[in-house]
């Protein structure tokens, strides 16, 4: 594995119910940066985030995280590695923002240790970083959907993990909200953070992610530069519509049709 890189999947194949769900992917990601998985629905986008962080475990092949093979790790060592922001983020149970936060500190945590100041200090710097801070004393359950998916990012950033996953961050924000969102991951990539998402805005996607991984029907069949995974090929090959790059003052942006 390359020096630089954090994460490492090697021959990974996984399945359900003897139906093949992710074939034989092979790819490393950099240490830093935002590395975006695109394709379309069913492609095993989310599959693969949960075999990284090993809610599912893999029918063969390997996953290194820093270097380790993931299926020697203890959960709580794993947990310091890697975290995941899942789709839906919303808690329908009544509990405090803070307190929900703090569950990102447990891999830290000896059994039935107490928060420490530590551990308060960087609750609190999570809340800061995601812009949370006021809505600490609020109950998660009251909170929108934008709310509630920067206060699960802060819950992952609580756990101090250099690998954050995040499975579909955009996918029911407003413009404002999504972009918001975008500016937070690309300062933490900026920090040395590893950001590794699922996402279905191609143009976010083209103008946010330092790599690009294109699936399709659980094959990878592009890893690399974003400029070249949304080359006019590729787009047709996958997602079976065609492409027009159209640059702005603000980065490239993609005209898609039939």
């Amino acid at each position: 594995m390359s020096a630089a890189a954090i994460l490492q999947l090697d021959q990974l194949f996984f399945g359900i119910g003897g139906q093949t769900i992710l074939h034989s992917i092979s790819c490393a990601f950099p240490q830093g940066g935002i590395h975006g998985l695109v394709g379309p629905n069913g492609s095993g986008k989310s599959t693969l985030l949960k075999n990284v962080c090993r809610i599912w475990r893999p029918q063969r092949g390997r996953i290194l995280i820093a270097g380790q093979d993931a299926r020697t790790l203890s959960r709580q060592h794993l947990s310091r590695l890697v975290t995941l922001v899942p789709q839906d983020t919303r808690v329908e149970f009544s509990i405090g923002v803070a307190d929900f936060v703090a569950m990102g500190r447990h891999p830290h945590l000896k059994r039935l240790q107490w928060l420490r100041q530590r551990d308060f200090d960087i609750i609190d710097q999570a809340l800061e970083v995601t812009g949370c801070h006021a809505l600490r004393e609020r109950f998660i359950n009251e909170l929108s959907g934008g709310e509630s998916q920067l206060v699960s990012l802060a819950r992952a950033l609580a756990t101090e993990a250099p690998l954050i996953l995040l499975d579909e961050p955009t996918s029911a924000l407003d413009i404002r909200h999504k972009l918001d969102i975008m500016a937070l991951l690309e300062n933490l990539a900026k920090q040395g953070k590893t950001v590794l998402m699922s996402i279905h805005d191609l143009d976010l996607a083209r103008r946010y992610c330092d790599t690009v991984s294109l699936l399709s029907s659980g094959r990878l069949v592009f890893h690399g530069a974003p400029e070249d995974a949304f080359a006019q090929p590729r787009i047709k090959e996958v997602f079976h519509v065609g492409v027009e790059e159209i640059p702005t003052q603000h980065g490239v942006s993609l005209l898609f049709y039939r």
